[in-house]
C-alpha cells in the first residue's frame, strides 16, 4: 500500500511539474522550437512568395514583403485582379484594389494602414511585443485536440484598454511550433471564430517557417496561402512601398 501510495504521488508530482510551467518558459519553448530567439529577432525582412487562395476562386500569384519595423507591400492575385497595398511607415500607406473599384493607387487612411501593418502576424507570430500592446498572455497546460498533445496558450488583446479579440494559440507538444489558431473576434456585429492552421515547416536560414497557411470560418476553408519560396535579409530600396 506505501509503496502504490508514492508512486501515485511521484505521478502527481510529475503531472504538476508539467503544468506549472510559467508563459516565459513556454515561449522560451516556442521561440527555441523555431530556432532561437536571438536568430529569430534578427530577422530583419521577410519575401514570402506563392499562391494564395479565396474561397472558390482560383489560385492566385501572391506576395508578401515586410522590412522591420513598419514597411509591407503585398501583391495578390484574385481572379483576374491584382491587388497591391503597402505602407512606408506607421501613418502612410496606398493601395489599388480593382474588386472594390479602387483601379487606381490611391492613399490610405490611417485606420487602413493600422490594418495592413497588424499583418506582421505573418511572419513576426502571435507574441510579438504582446506585453507593449498591452495584451494578456495565460498558458492553460497540455490539452488533447484532434488526436494530438498541444501546448494551450490563451492571448487576449486590449483595444483602448478593454477586451479585443481573444485568440487561443496550439503549439505541438513535441515541437513547440504553431499549428492553430483560433481566433474570437465581431464580424459585422456579430461572434465569429477563425480557425488558423499552419502546416508545412520547413528550415530557411535556420528559421523554422510554415509554407502553408490557411484559415477556416464556420468549418470552411476561406483563404489558403502555399508558399514556394522565403527570402531572409533582402535588402530593398525604400521607394518600392512609395505609392506610383
Amino acid at each position: 500500500m506505501i509503496s502504490k501510495l508514492v508512486y501515485i504521488a511521484s505521478v502527481f508530482l510529475v503531472a504538476f511539474s508539467l503544468n506549472a510551467q510559467t508563459v516565459e518558459e513556454v515561449l522560451d519553448m516556442y521561440y527555441e522550437g523555431l530556432g532561437g530567439r536571438a536568430k529569430f529577432e534578427s530577422i530583419k525582412s521577410w519575401h514570402l512568395i506563392g499562391n494564395s487562395q479565396l474561397g472558390e476562386n482560383p489560385p492566385g500569384e501572391f506576395q508578401f514583403i515586410y522590412v522591420a519595423p513598419n514597411k509591407i507591400k503585398v501583391k495578390t492575385v484574385i481572379d483576374t485582379f491584382a491587388i497591391v497595398q503597402a505602407v512606408s511607415n506607421d501613418t502612410t500607406g496606398w493601395h489599388q484594389i480593382p474588386p472594390r473599384g479602387i483601379v487606381n493607387p490611391t492613399k490610405m487612411t490611417e485606420q487602413e494602414v493600422a490594418q495592413l501593418l497588424g499583418q506582421k502576424a505573418l511572419v513576426l507570430g502571435p507574441f510579438n511585443n504582446y506585453k507593449k500592446k498591452g495584451a494578456e498572455l495565460t498558458y492553460k497546460g497540455v490539452v488533447k485536440k484532434d488526436s494530438s498533445e498541444y501546448k494551450k496558450l490563451e492571448l487576449q488583446t486590449k483595444i483602448d484598454g478593454e477586451d479585443g479579440p481573444r485568440s487561443t494559440v496550439y503549439l505541438n507538444n513535441e515541437t513547440n511550433l504553431i499549428e492553430i489558431i483560433e481566433t474570437q473576434t465581431l464580424s459585422g456585429g456579430a461572434p465569429v471564430t477563425f480557425i488558423n492552421k499552419f502546416a508545412k515547416y520547413k528550415e530557411v536560414d535556420g528559421l523554422m517557417i510554415p509554407f502553408s497557411y490557411a484559415t477556416y470560418v464556420g468549418g470552411r476553408k476561406y483563404t489558403s496561402l502555399d508558399l514556394e519560396t522565403i527570402i531572409l535579409n533582402k535588402q530593398y530600396e525604400p521607394n518600392i512601398f512609395d505609392m506610383p
